[in-house]
């Protein structure tokens, strides 16, 4: 491995983190911001929708300062007791906040369905109307933020910040609808968008729950890594096949493990450096990664070269 390759990893690194950080302290601002625009406007409007997509966004100031805090201690070197790194604290982090925003949606849950049972009319509407106008407009300049990050970093934890409030864009704009409506006469709009609201923070905080049990749980990387190890093995020709590959990722961090099979009359150090070699090219492909090689000595084929594109690389990678 030559000296560039540590150097330009550690740039790497450094460029990710200063990403990730800045996107949670701009998912954190926005969220304080738009809770002191949304009281401001309930308390002069009454609207349950407006309450609604009030406790939604002090879930997301929540969500987004639990992130801050899970991410700043995910990205904490590995350390002689942890060996692999902090990156499993983004997922303990997304639990917590699942079960938090549960409670929180049963709570409008409650306030929804008395607003049903006793509609009043709304008070200073188009208070609530510009306010939510505003609120699409932070939370959409938000988004783009968030996902140039996420195509720069690939972050779980951004990418779930992301797609919360890519549909609040869509739930601010019902609870426009909804107040514009009972300022017309349908006073029970306000609370069935309100209970709309509920259940979507509910379903929310299950998807939440379930990404960070997935997680915790060391589900394979998602997308096409065998076909590209695949790939990537087949273009070595004394690489023999592969078998037990095994991705899990744990915060930023992707691990990647993997036998090779070499042939047992290959040198030590070729054999060495051939597994150097497919490691490097892995960690092109997936520069997140930690790669981690073992190989497998094994007869080669006496009626073919030694040849990673051969039947014998089909026959083994299908181990």
């Amino acid at each position: 491995m030559t000296h560039e390759q540590p150097e330009n990893r550690q740039r790497d690194t450094h460029r990710y983190n200063r990403l990730l950080l800045g996107a949670a302290l701009a998912s954190m601002f926005t969220a304080v911001i738009l809770i002191a625009a949304k009281t401001v406007a309930w308390l002069m409007t009454g609207s349950v929708s407006l309450l609604a997509s009030l406790v939604d966004s002090i879930m997301d100031s929540i969500a987004s300062l639990t992130n801050f805090v899970a991410i700043r201690y995910s990205l904490v070197p590995a350390d002689q007791e942890h060996r692999f790194g902090h990156g499993k604290a983004e997922a303990l982090a997304g639990l917590g906040q699942a079960l938090f925003i549960t409670g929180s949606s049963v709570y409008l849950l409650l306030e929804a369905i008395d607003k049903l049972r006793n509609p009043e009319p709304i008070q200073a509407s188009h208070v609530g109307i510009g306010v939510m106008v505003f609120a699409i407009v932070l939370t959409g300049l938000l988004v783009v933020i968030q996902r140039y990050v996420i195509r720069r970093t690939g972050s779980s934890a951004i990418a779930a910040d992301s797609l919360h409030y890519f549909s609040d864009l869509a739930m601010n704009v019902g609870i426009i609808l909804a107040i514009a409506a009972t300022a017309l006469g349908y006073h029970w709009v306000d609370g069935a968008a309100g209970l709309m609201v509920a259940l979507y923070i509910l379903y929310s905080a299950g998807h939440i729950a379930h990404e960070s049990v997935q997680l915790l749980l060391d589900r394979e990387i998602p997308g096409d890594v065998r076909a590209d190890i695949s790939a990537i093995v087949a273009d070595h020709e004394q690489a023999l096949g592969f078998h037990d590959l095994r991705t899990r990722q744990s915060g930023h961090t992707q691990f990647i493990q993997l036998h090779v099979d070499m042939d047992r009359t290959l040198p030590l150090q070729q054999a060495h450096d051939l597994g150097e070699s497919i490691a490097a090219q892995i960690r092109r492909l997936y520069p997140r990664a930690e790669v981690l090689i073992h190989q497998d000595p094994v007869e080669a084929p006496p009626s073919e070269p030694i040849n990673g594109r051969g039947k014998g690389q089909e026959a083994r990678s299908k181990k």
